[in-house]
């Protein structure tokens, strides 16, 4: 009976979690059209002009604000090389992620000292793991005799 109970309960809550307003899917494919454009025009005249972005603010600063574009990049990269931390250089590749997470952040020292840190703390689990699993495999050979 408590099961009964249960899954009416669910089947009552999960009721109110559908959408019922599909009005906010709706897109206006000819605003996207002239967004495009719009962003087409400019990204054509940055590159027949080699232009920066602090020129585009003198030049253009009504289509930049209109587009609502920024110098500030909308998702922010972590610390390290390539996007990745270098915590986890050095964690998944070791030494050669070390090398790898100094040479690739312009010989930055923090960024290596990170990634030495991810060095040790896979080797100290990669010993911790050894002894538990040869512990596990001796104490049970041993248990046998």
């Amino acid at each position: 009976m408590k099961k009964i109970y249960l899954t009416l309960a669910l089947l009552f809550v999960a009721s109110f979690s559908f959408a019922s307003s599909s009005d906010l899917f709706k897109l206006n494919y000819d605003q996207v059209k002239q967004d495009f454009a719009q962003l087409d025009q400019l990204a054509n005249k940055v590159k027949t002009e080699n232009l920066t972005y602090n020129d585009l603010m003198v030049t253009d600063a009504d289509m930049i604000n209109n587009m609502a574009l920024s110098s500030v990049p909308s998702v922010p990269l972590p610390d390290g090389a390539l996007g990745i931390p270098s915590f986890l250089w050095g964690c998944v590749l070791g030494p050669i992620g070390v090398v790898l997470a100094y040479l690739l952040t312009d010989n930055d020292k923090e960024e290596a000292k990170k990634a030495l840190w991810g060095c040790l703390a896979a080797t100290a689990g990669w010993i911790i793991f050894e002894l538990v699993i040869y512990g596990a495999l001796f104490g049970a050979a041993t248990a046998a005799y």
